[in-house]
């Protein structure tokens, strides 16, 4: 072979690996325990970074949303945790035990196309069991904009999504008897590069001891309603 041509391959190989980057966002924990006589909180998110200064900017305005999310939960748990003290209090009574709440979330997607998150809220107000609320945050990096389920899926064909969610229900027990699984009673909606997740609230499609349901559908199986690639 020609030197020529040696040079050539060379030099093409190198420009092809230049043109390559690895686009998955940087992400950390950050963990933040708060105790008090009253209540025990436990956070622990994401955050997320990138080398490139424009996407950087997108990763900073979905951190601040986030952080948002959170804290409100906890300014909503606090004041709610409060009025049962005081209601408590009104009667000379105390709590048996602090109030609970653990927040944390789990990544599901995360480059310089999209981020999909879920937010999982459980609290303790008194009782002998907790409840977990779901929070999706789906957000187009480009764009700078989060997407509601309306904007990843074409809700107009519900019939078609249904089907898949009723054909990927793992239930095994035939537990979950109370509603069947659709779009308009699913607490969180997430993607992976070759998946869509939809999570359901404990009691939602069964009783409490089922738990909550996680139902995981390709996206081959979704390709004609969804509306990102």
């Amino acid at each position: 072979m020609k030197p020529q041509i040696l040079l050539f391959i060379l030099l093409l190989a190198l420009t092809l690996g230049a043109c390559q980057k690895d686009a998955r966002l940087h992400v950390k924990k950050i963990t933040v325990t708060e105790t008090d006589p009253h209540w025990n909180i436990t956070v622990s998110h994401s955050a997320f970074s990138f080398t490139e200064p424009e996407v950087q900017k997108a990763c900073t305005a979905f951190n601040d949303e986030l952080t948002g999310l959170v804290d409100g939960i906890r300014a909503i748990f606090i004041e709610h945790a409060q009025e049962q003290i005081d209601a408590l209090a009104t009667a000379d009574l105390h709590p048996s035990s602090p109030y609970e709440l653990h927040i944390s979330d789990s990544v599901f997607h995360a480059d310089d196309r999209y981020i999909s998150l879920l937010v999982q809220a459980y609290q303790i107000l008194g009782g002998a069991n907790g409840n977990t609320e779901y929070y999706a945050l789906n957000y187009d990096v480009r764009q700078k904009t989060f997407l509601t389920p309306d904007q990843l899926i074409d809700i107009t064909q519900a019939p078609i999504l249904n089907d898949q969610l009723r054909k990927h229900l793992n239930d095994p027990d035939s537990c979950y008897t109370f509603e069947t699984p659709a779009l308009d009673n699913c607490a969180a909606v997430n993607f992976t590069p070759d998946t869509f997740v939809f999570t359901y609230a404990k009691y939602t499609l069964g009783p409490g001891a089922c738990g909550p349901a996680t139902i995981i559908v390709p996206r081959a199986h979704l390709a004609k309603i969804l509306k990102i690639q």
